[in-house]
């Protein structure tokens, strides 16, 4: 999480991802934010994988990576929703590394602030500081990539509320994309395309 790496180009870098959790399967700065004026009033889906506890730590693990500044984060995407989501399915093989990630964070808290043990538990700063102790491992590096996709993964994943990711990046949010889909489909139009009797 380098100083010199701005928001935008995180955000930017993200668009060429590609993994498991952008393929989801269809069958299944150290001031603390005021998070209350981001609260969303819509219910909150329930949790098929991730204790409640688990929750509050992958969430503020999660908005630390896309935190909220001047336009919706991580948090107010509903991310943690995503990720729980895609460990009850199609990334239920994940499960071991992200349970044995969360475990050994309790650790990681506890080295770096004496006293405390839940990341959900301390300031920004000190979060940013425990993060950049794991940066390196593969727990850092499942919560990154699980976090980017569930912040612009389609919100009927669990994450991306309210088009929250598409927005950021100025993405159109649509039914469906006309022109000129379907338009290549029309025989008439084949054959002007491809010739002959196309």
């Amino acid at each position: 999480m380098p100083d010199s790496f701005s928001r935008r180009e995180f955000v930017a870098a993200a668009g060429s991802l590609g993994a498991i959790w952008l393929l989801a399967d269809a069958t299944e700065r150290g001031e603390a934010v005021d998070h209350a004026a981001h609260q969303v009033t819509q219910a909150q889906p329930a949790l098929s994988v991730l204790t409640p506890e688990q929750a509050a730590e992958v969430e503020a693990f999660a908005s630390r990576i896309i935190p909220t500044d001047e336009t919706p984060g991580a948090r107010e995407a509903g991310v943690v929703y995503f990720i729980d989501r895609g460990l009850a399915t199609w990334a239920k093989d994940q499960q071991p590394i992200f349970m044995e990630g969360l475990t050994k964070l309790s650790a990681d808290v506890g080295a770096k602030v004496r006293g405390q043990t839940r990341l959900s538990g301390l300031t920004p700063a000190q979060q940013d500081d425990v993060l950049r102790s794991i940066e390196q491992t593969p727990f850092f590096g499942a919560m990154r990539f699980a976090t980017l996709a569930g912040m612009f993964s389609l919100p009927s994943y669990g994450g991306n509320r309210d088009f929250a990711g598409w927005k950021l990046v100025g993405q159109e949010s649509a039914m469906e994309f006309k022109a000129p889909f379907g338009w290549y489909d029309q025989p008439a139009n084949r054959r002007a395309l491809l010739g002959g009797d196309a």
